[in-house]
């Protein structure tokens, strides 16, 4: 018997007791995946089985559009870059017609936050929150660069805010006004938009 098939076989004994039988099938079944698909992720970095989804090993759904997820998908909720990364580039729906967050503007600002170089994002690129039904984390190696340029180089987005300010007049952003448009994305929403009022902060901003 091989090594992943003696861990896969051991987890059933650490699941707690109360855990139904459901429950530790279908844990045990996504770990199995994940030593599958990616054992060197799963066995050697920080996280969970979840986490290890990756955007090839979905047949269908948003992971597999090439599109990065919203921060507030990973964050609970927090319309703001996280730890180990930086905003590194945005650009604008100039046609917003639908009702979540910036309705009243009809525009929208889109913000990367890209992975900070040198920072190792944990579980590195797979699907948001370990589902196939939400977009990549960490995947894409792009930058559009009007954003903190004193940071070299291009790393990946690691996930997007959404604002309804021009980014070049917020402080703390530190981007220019260097527009780029993208109307593709008007129709990308996430539930944990909806009816956000505050503006995110520079957290994560290098």
């Amino acid at each position: 018997m091989s090594f992943a098939q003696k861990l896969v076989e051991s987890i059933g004994s650490l699941l707690d007791r109360r855990v139904s039988r459901r429950s530790a099938l279908t844990r045990a079944a996504v770990a199995g995946s994940a030593l599958v698909v990616a054992p060197g992720r799963y066995l050697l970095r920080p996280g969970t089985a979840w986490a290890v989804v990756l955007p090839g090993s979905c047949g269908s759904g948003l992971c597999t559009d090439g599109y990065t997820a919203f921060c507030c998908e990973i964050q609970r909720g927090n319309n703001s870059c996280p730890s180990s990364t930086y905003v590194a580039g945005w650009w604008k729906c100039t046609a917003y017609r639908g009702h979540g967050l910036c309705a009243d503007e009809g525009v929208r600002y889109y913000i990367d936050c890209n992975r900070t170089p040198g920072s190792v994002f944990p579980g590195g690129c797979q699907c948001a929150n370990g589902d196939c039904n939400r977009r990549r984390v960490d995947c894409n190696h792009f930058r559009y660069g009007q954003c903190n340029t004193q940071v070299r180089g291009t790393t990946e987005v690691v996930c997007r805010l959404v604002i309804c300010q021009h980014p070049a007049t917020v402080t703390g952003l530190n981007c220019n006004a260097t527009e780029k448009i993208d109307n593709r994305t008007c129709n990308h929403e996430a539930d944990c938009l909806k009816g956000l009022v505050v503006q995110p902060s520079a957290e994560g901003g290098a």
